[in-house]
């Protein structure tokens, strides 16, 4: 639950402001806002446990029915993919329960494993998305069987292309109401791209992803898994004690506006001569985003797999809504727009994938005004309220976390990863409500 608090007055030319950033540990400890401040919310969450209300401990729960529902849901509307189930049952559950479901409640077993096989391929890993494939199998081949003596020559089988099609018309058959053969064809039509995969080029000019980070002293040690990339570093604490990369550029800029000025000043600096797409992260972009899901994005992206004009990697989402000097920033950002949008929606932190065409849909000017305004060259209605954070400028740079989409061409409210139909499939997870583990929360 985190607080913003601001004062609004509109008969002052300078207003007091406070942007507590989305995560309240980054707030300088023990900080209060100044007298006089108005609360208002950017995300609320209310974590409850049940012993503190005298009752017993919440046991993890995952309905099959409700898997059913959203897994025919996405087959048939392309609706929302149940990944954070599925990847509950094939990778964190134990292979003995696994095997009580797949004895009880096969289709919930099988369908998993078909869902997060697509996951992976659609991510480009291809070897897992095979190795997971191939288990389904197994599990296909056992059911057929009903005695797990069985598997040990399906074990050492080297499968052809007729004895898969006959486990899946066989597990279709078993299993009604779970999609089965849909899934299977899926998997299996797309599963030609894996085979026909080229190794990327190593030179720098051929990179089709550039890797944008803004950093001050954190550790770049995991760039270095990231290429084939260009890299560019923008050092916000100077450049002492930074390891070298192959196809790294470094620049030092002020100690201001956190990562916004660092994204600003490249897509100004950089506009003719973007990569297919930019990666645009934060010094430990962990901190804020599943790993797995910035190196899937990466991995598609270098596979040529990936098309997708923005993504938005965090995982905390905002509220929608709108604030005072919130619409005062995009009045003055967009230069007195017809309309200016009821309210804003996205993901906290500012760190996101967008295709060079979006980039370069706005005037090369547009960023330089925005880089104007991170600078401070340009009054706000609004000021910053350093009793409370004194870091510079670090207000302004919190309201572009509630716009970078809407420079970069996405609606307002930015839709949720999960109900975007527009995303592969590995990327349509979002940190969500139940009774499961999240899958997003466990990769951070």
């Amino acid at each position: 639950m985190v607080k913003k608090p601001l004062v609004c007055s509109h008969n002052l030319p300078l207003i007091p402001i406070l942007f507590a950033r989305p995560i309240a540990s980054e707030a300088p400890p023990g900080a209060v806002p100044s007298q006089g401040t108005e609360a208002w919310y950017a995300d609320y969450d209310l974590s409850l446990r049940p012993e503190d209300a005298g009752a017993g401990p919440l046991s993890w729960r995952l309905s099959a029915w409700q898997f059913q529902e959203d897994l025919i849901d996405f087959y048939n509307n392309n609706g929302r993919p149940p990944l954070n189930p599925a990847y509950f049952v094939v990778a964190t559950l134990p292979e003995a329960l696994q095997m009580q479901i797949l004895q009880e409640c096969p289709g919930l077993m099988v369908a998993s494993s078909i869902l997060i096989a697509q996951a992976r391929q659609s991510a480009g890993d291809c070897p897992q998305a095979a190795a997971v494939f191939r288990q389904m199998l197994r599990w296909a081949y056992l059911l057929s069987s009903r005695d797990a003596a069985f598997l040990a020559p399906f074990d050492s089988l080297v499968l052809e292309e007729e004895q898969i099609k006959q486990l899946v018309t066989q597990a279709s058959a078993m299993l009604p109401g779970w999609s089965i053969e849909v899934a299977m064809q899926r998997f299996l039509q797309a599963h030609t791209s894996c085979r026909n995969t080229k190794l990327p080029s190593h030179r720098c000019e051929d990179a089709k992803l550039d890797i944008v980070v803004a950093v001050c002293n954190e550790d770049l040690s995991w760039l270095e898994s990231f290429a084939p990339a260009r890299f560019w570093v923008y050092a916000k604490c100077g450049l002492q004690g930074h390891k070298f990369l192959p196809c790294a550029n470094y620049e030092e800029l002020p100690n201001l506006a956190m990562e916004s000025l660092a994204y600003a000043t490249h897509m100004e600096r950089h506009y003719e001569t973007l990569a297919d797409f930019t990666l645009f992260v934060q010094g430990s972009p962990f901190e804020h985003a599943s790993q797995r899901l910035v190196e899937d994005t990466v991995s598609a992206v270098q596979e040529g797999l990936y098309d997708v004009p923005f993504l938005h990697m965090n995982s905390r989402r905002f509220l929608s809504g709108s604030s005072f000097c919130l619409r005062d920033l995009y009045t003055r950002l967009m230069e007195s727009p017809a309309q200016v949008p009821e309210a804003f929606g996205s993901y906290c932190c500012s760190q996101f994938m967008v295709r060079r065409d979006r980039i370069q849909a706005r005037p090369r000017a547009l960023y330089h005004r925005i880089r104007s305004i991170l600078l401070g060259e340009v009054p706000l209605a609004c000021a910053q309220d350093v009793k409370y954070d004194p870091r510079p400028r670090i207000a302004v740079s919190a309201l572009f976390e509630h716009l970078w989409h809407v420079v970069l061409g996405e609606s307002p409210v930015l839709p949720t990863r999960r109900s975007d139909q527009r995303l592969p499939l590995f990327a349509r997870v979002d940190v969500i409500e139940g009774a499961l583990p999240d899958v997003l929360l466990s990769q951070m």
